[in-house]
């Protein structure tokens, strides 16, 4: 399992830098599949890691995805219940 989940976040970034590459309208429906499996993922490693690997996970996609977090963080703030 340990290898197995070590193998799948490595994966994930390779995946999400690769997609960043590609042009504007191309990449978006493949970043939106890999910010969805994001939760899966470091859920995965905060079992199998704990905290010591689990932040730095969540840190590193939280920059890779730094514009569209801060997008939708902006949606959700500004949003009136």
């Amino acid at each position: 399992m340990i290898l197995l989940t070590a193998l799948a976040a490595l994966l994930w970034l390779v995946l999400v830098c690769l997609v960043a590459l590609m042009p504007f309208p191309q990449h978006k429906p493949y970043a939106i599949a890999l910010l969805c499996l994001f939760p899966v993922l470091l859920f995965l490693i905060l079992k199998t890691f704990g905290l010591i690997w689990g932040v730095p996970f969540f840190l590193a996609a939280a920059s890779l995805y730094r514009k569209p977090l801060g997008y939708y963080l902006r949606r959700l703030w500004r949003a009136e219940p």
